[in-house]
């Protein structure tokens, strides 16, 4: 995963912040917003609370919708999310944010936002059973994204503590071990579990493979299934518009019509007014008319299928059930000899025949209230088309009395604005529709992306299925490579002394002479621990399941650095050489996975990665000068 951009938006303000796929670094004042970044983009891949308004003001004054836009095994989306009103809903667009205009978003709520990002990355959720609270019962709960988020980002008040992983939080500590394993791939999922997944992973392939036949019906109703003649078709409507565009201004700027002219076309401009008005709400129901029947279609794709599968059940139970075994002749294996049927079957063919109707019936049912569906439909079109008849009949009429009344009209000109307003007006209709139709291709492209996806997945899945390989010798060789990597980037911190120091092979977590990160006092050594952790597990390359980013919130609030930042109450490490060489080791790291460093005053040989520098009060994230509507 890469984050490529954070948009923030409101209805006067935007501004973007781009970020680099290796090493980026903000850096600024207190209460300038650099930690705001962090957490907007933390807000867009799923956190559960909202942003505290009362504390963002300007955000809450300027701002209304986050945009994140991410890149995830090469393929582009656009997230967006309030912050204000429905802040449960996650809207997706196929999509860098400049293009968003030309796609459908999908909508998602928390959970279904976080399969699709695992989806996304190729890994598989994980459901755990558990007992249920103050119950004997059993519940199940799933392991997700946002669980192996906490090895991507790392918060101020998380960093050099002991809630590093969340692990004060009762709720999320116990998650840890199986997220370690679902991102280096040492899940023992069971033969049954994999094969829950892949009919789902099927199904998901079909459904959208439907969806997929169903738009490109769309397409073909339309007229519109070359793309490249619908392109031509919106550019040359842009031409068109462009061309009456500038003709419009220059009759605009040659006019300098008084008052008395404008009251003398007063009546005239009402009465034009009125007739675009019909005009309107003519092409409103045609759009309704053609979504309507664009219904009607599938719908009666869906009752053709209904009425095979009634040919079908009634073929069954003919061939089972009215071929009686009681009227078949026997005939006796050792002498060869005729001998009577005696089998009785009423009882058995009874209870099918009834299980068969069962069947039929509901079939049945399902056909009929689609066959409803279908007529309410068409007798709607019916009303629409009526409707758009009477529309029509006064268009007409209101365009005679609007003929004869340009004959007195005062402007010569007038008429001709006029004409060149229908007809832009037109023209941007027709324009629309196209822009619809693209947005279609974009959604049928954005389908085949997915079946693509989830194909590649269901392979993988299936030669897994063929061979669940013993995964304890691979993980006893990740573990060595990890334990090579967290010593070395610990020495590298000047903790030369590595006796009792590795990764424990159950829980997964940094020890230092035999101690904890949860047991260490030392703010300093357990920032050192926690990052040397997170470097070696993020650069291994068996970690296929980690989204490759690394968000981190104030590294110098534990050491000892240039500008001497003190802590109080908490031991921090006075040498500024472990700070630097921090730095280099996140250098380092940014060639196999972007990371993102927030940093007061970060040292002089890391400006080059600097991206933005950020000030308190005016000059901060939120910076009306930065103001993209402003200098557009």
């Amino acid at each position: 995963m890469i984050i490529k951009k954070l948009i923030v938006r409101g209805d006067s303000y935007q501004r973007t912040l781009e970020f680099s796929s290796g090493l980026n670094i903000i850096r600024g004042e207190k209460t300038s917003g650099k930690s705001l970044v962090l957490s907007l983009i933390d807000y867009c891949l799923g956190k559960g609370s909202n942003i505290s308004l009362k504390v963002q003001t300007e955000l809450d004054s300027n701002v209304d919708f986050i945009f994140l836009e991410i890149a995830i095994n090469e393929e582009t989306f656009t997230i967006c999310r309030s912050i204000k009103k429905g802040i449960s809903i996650f809207w997706v667009y196929y999509s860098g944010y400049k293009n968003i205009d030309d796609y459908i978003p999908e909508k998602f709520d928390k959970k279904s936002f976080q399969t699709f990002i695992m989806n996304k990355l190729g890994a598989i959720e994980f459901t755990k059973t558990k007992n249920k609270a103050r119950t004997n019962r059993l519940t199940t709960e799933t392991i997700s994204f946002r669980d192996i988020y906490r090895y991507c980002f790392v918060s101020q008040h998380d960093l050099g503590t002991h809630n590093f992983l969340s692990h004060n939080e009762t709720m999320k500590r116990y998650k840890n071990p199986i997220c370690f394993e679902m991102i280096f791939d040492l899940i023992d999922f069971s033969q049954n579990n994999l094969q829950t997944e892949i009919a789902k992973i099927q199904n998901r392939i079909e459904d959208d493979k439907k969806n997929r036949e169903n738009l490109e019906g769309y397409l073909n109703q339309r007229g519109n299934s070359n793309f490249i003649d619908l392109l031509d078709q919106i550019d040359n409507l842009n031409e068109q518009i462009e061309k009456l565009q500038k003709r419009k201004n220059e009759i605009v700027q040659s006019q300098k019509l008084d008052e008395k002219v404008n009251k003398s076309n007063r009546d005239y401009v009402l009465l034009n007014g009125e007739i675009r008005e019909l005009e309107d709400a003519i092409q409103s129901d045609k759009k309704n008319i053609r979504d309507i029947e664009l219904g009607i279609t599938s719908n009666e794709i869906l009752l053709n299928d209904y009425h095979l599968e009634m040919e079908d059940i009634r073929t069954t139970e003919e061939i089972n059930y009215k071929l009686k075994i009681s009227e078949h002749e026997l005939t006796c294996p050792l002498c060869n000899s005729k001998i009577k049927n005696n089998f009785h079957e009423d009882q058995i063919e009874k209870q099918s025949k009834d299980n068969y109707k069962s069947i039929l019936k509901d079939v049945q049912s399902k056909v009929k209230m689609v066959e409803g569906v279908i007529e309410t439909s068409k007798k709607k079109v019916k009303e629409l088309k009526t409707k758009i008849d009477r529309k029509s009949i006064k268009k007409n009429i209101l365009l005679l009395a609007l003929e004869e009344f340009s004959k007195d009209i005062q402007t010569p000109l007038l008429p001709e604005l006029n004409s060149i307003n229908v007809n832009i007006n037109s023209f941007d209709k027709n324009k629309e529709i196209l822009l619809e139709s693209k947005r279609v291709f974009n959604k049928i492209d954005e389908l085949t992306k997915n079946i693509d996806s989830e194909e590649v997945k269901l392979k993988r899945l299936k030669e897994k299925l063929k061979s669940l390989e013993e995964k304890g010798q691979r993980k006893e060789f990740i573990l060595k490579e990890l334990n090579d990597s967290y010593l070395s980037n610990m020495k590298r911190m000047k903790y030369s002394e590595v006796r009792g120091s590795f990764i424990d092979s159950k829980d997964y977590i940094p020890y230092y002479k035999d101690a904890s990160v949860y047991e260490q006092d030392s703010g300093g050594l357990l920032e050192c621990m926690q990052l040397s952790y997170l470097n070696a597990i993020i650069s291994n390359k068996e970690s296929k399941f980690h989204p490759k980013v690394l968000l981190l919130d104030s590294i110098s609030k534990y050491f000892g650095t240039n500008e001497n930042i003190e802590i109080d109450g908490e031991e921090k490490i006075d040498d500024p050489e472990v700070y630097l060489n921090i730095f280099f080791m996140l250098k380092e790291l940014s060639k196999k996975a972007q990371v993102i460093v927030v940093e007061n005053t970060p040292p002089n040989e890391m400006n080059e990665y600097v991206k933005y520098t950020f000030r308190s009060g005016e000059r901060g994230f939120i910076d009306q000068s930065k103001n993209e509507f402003l200098n557009e």
